[in-house]
């Protein structure tokens, strides 16, 4: 599965999903968003990403910027903007940005389809294209910053992340992993995986955002 189909194939869902939705539904997997909000996040990010604008990524600045530029914006303006920026981001889905612009999409439709009420496929091919590139930047990182490695046990098989023979190993699904490098876990729901080794030892290497939930979030 490319990755343009496979972001086109998560913009479609959202857009049914939120189609008859109340555009001020509090997203609390993205605290102080709205529907409106994430979907007009995605549509500015889309336009960041093909202007090569990084700033305030790390901070998180770079997507509450796209947000609170389009405060007054309706749903339907941040869908038009994302069908515009759709065309303009079209290289990238061919190049190294391709597998980012998939695990934001797909992150951002679980956030939607929690705050809604409304669980998708958690199991599928899309998640698991959605980790791609996370755990791609959590190896380099381990690998940069000498961390132990660690072996990564999903429901479809196994990697090691890091140099070396792993010193720990967690077990746990492709989307729990997504949810938890993605900053929509505590430390103590990432602790309470099945682990083998002081979780500890990986779990800041594991919050890829640099930022874990202060409270447990269940969806």
């Amino acid at each position: 599965m490319t990755n343009a189909p496979t972001y086109l194939a998560a913009k479609q869902r959202i857009t049914a999903l939120v189609a008859h939705a109340d555009p001020h539904t509090p997203v609390a997997a993205t605290p102080g968003w709205s529907v409106k909000d994430v979907v007009a996040h995605l549509a500015g990010g889309l336009r960041d990403f093909a202007d090569h604008r990084s700033d305030g990524v790390e901070s998180g600045e770079w997507g509450e910027r796209q947000v609170r530029d389009r405060r007054g914006n309706s749903l339907e303006d941040a869908f038009a903007e994302w069908d515009a920026n759709l065309e303009r981001a079209e290289p990238l889905f061919d190049s190294p940005l391709g597998p980012v612009l998939v695990s934001e999409v797909v992150a951002h439709e679980h956030d939607l389809r929690t705050a809604l009420g409304v669980p998708g496929d958690r199991g599928g091919v899309e998640v698991r294209a959605a980790l791609v590139r996370p755990l791609q930047e959590i190896d380099q990182r381990m690998r940069e910053n000498d961390v132990p490695a660690l072996r990564v046990v999903l429901e479809h098989g196994d990697r090691v992340l890091g140099h070396g023979d792993p010193a720990g190993t967690v077990r746990t699904t492709s989307f729990e992993l997504l949810r938890a490098i993605g900053g929509r876990r505590s430390a103590d729901q990432i602790r309470a995986l099945d682990w083998e080794g002081d979780p500890d030892v990986w779990i800041s290497s594991l919050a890829l955002s640099g930022r874990l939930r202060a409270e447990p979030f269940e969806e």
